[in-house]
């Protein structure tokens, strides 16, 4: 029990940013850089590790290499709370950072080092947010996963809480998009990513079902975290039995004015305009390209393209003060609070220990039940 409680001990009380909507009289397009650069990266997949106490099939070289023979330029190995590339596995410094009974988990990327913090019971949202404020501080960019599963992170929480960068909308063969809005909709400008979590390469419900395209100079670590940051990628998910390779890109998202305009190449595509809560503000169908101009209501829009195989979750244009992107809302630790409430655990704790206590061992002598026997 002492064990269990130890890491809510040190647990801070954070005061969190009011929500509030994107505002100002202009726009932060994140593929105005646009390079044509795109990288197949899959940033979330197990290997076999800490001997076989994480569900891995095959080795974290094996699955590294899965990937590249399927055309994915990037392979990420993101074994729970142990870097593969540290032990010479070609990905990128990542791992999966969690071990609660809620699967409240995130992806560090650009990890220099493992991050062991956790509250393996329940979670308050402050100690959700010192686990991410934790991770962060060894990793570049810090991404939460399925957050749907078990409910890890609800809608309420998402808008509160900050220190993350990216919300994984599909997992594997299962999408979600109602997180993501949540989170744009009060403010947290974060991007998409799309990862198939897969176990076991040879799993067809799972291995390349899902990916994130990275508008990269090259492959190199700092390349593909200055597109990430900037919001230079998409999430793609692949529709059930539809083949693993690309039928569609994004050739171009520019804004002119208040109108922004996508076009793509491959095969005619539905691209759908999505706004504030996830609500549909526009449609077009069997195009490469269409257009919709943001109203006074927009305070972001981010393009949906439905192709024959896939569906590509594209990054939003978001109403910005001064056409850059809005900055992160910034949580901060209440220290009145948290020494308030590391004071009740203590003497919570205390008292427990005490209640459960022989009370002939406090006199030095043999527990009563003991005695009574002996």
């Amino acid at each position: 029990m002492v064990l269990l409680v130890l890491p809510y001990l040190g647990s801070p009380v954070y005061r969190f940013p009011e929500p509030s909507s994107f505002s100002g009289g202009q726009y932060y397009n994140p593929y105005a850089d646009l390079r044509g650069a795109w990288r197949r990266a899959n940033l979330h997949a197990h290997g076999a590790a800490w001997g076989g106490i994480t569900n891995g099939a095959q080795t974290s070289d094996e699955v590294a290499r899965a990937y590249r023979s399927l055309g994915y330029d990037i392979a990420g190995v993101s074994n729970y709370h142990t870097i593969a590339a540290q032990d010479g596995v070609d990905t990128p410094p990542l791992y999966e950072h969690g071990y609660n009974v809620r699967k409240r988990h995130q992806l560090a990327i650009g990890a220099t080092r493992v991050e062991w913090l956790d509250y393996p019971l329940w979670q308050s949202l402050s100690q959700e947010q010192h686990v991410i404020s934790r991770v962060r501080q060894t990793a570049a960019l810090i991404g939460l996963t399925h957050p749907d599963t078990r409910d890890a992170y609800s809608d309420e929480a998402l808008q509160l809480l900050t220190g993350y960068e990216f919300i994984e909308v599909v997992n594997g063969p299962f999408a979600s998009t109602a997180p993501w809005d949540a989170a744009l909709s009060s403010g947290h400008a974060v991007w998409a990513m799309a990862n198939d979590d897969t176990h076991d390469t040879h799993d067809p419900r799972r291995t390349a079902m899902a990916w994130t395209m990275i508008d990269a100079a090259s492959t190199q670590l700092a390349d593909l975290i200055g597109a990430l940051k900037v919001g230079r990628s998409y999430a793609v998910e692949r529709h059930p039995d539809a083949p693993a390779d690309m039928d569609v890109r994004v050739t171009g998202v520019a804004l002119d004015g208040a109108t922004l305009t996508v076009t793509t190449d491959g095969a005619p595509v539905t691209i759908e305009f999505v706004g504030q809560q996830g609500v549909p503000r526009g449609i077009q169908k069997g195009a490469h390209s269409a257009s919709y101009t943001l109203t006074s209501q927009d305070t972001y829009i981010r393009p949906v393209i439905n192709s024959a195989n896939t569906t590509l979750f594209l990054n939003p244009i978001i109403r910005s003060r001064n056409g850059d992107r809005p900055a992160l809302p910034v949580a901060t630790v209440d220290l009145p609070r948290t020494w308030g409430l590391r004071l009740a655990l203590l003497t919570g704790l205390a008292v427990a220990v005490l209640g459960l206590w022989p009370r002939g061992a406090a006199r030095g002598g043999r527990p009563s039940a003991l005695r009574e026997n002996s």
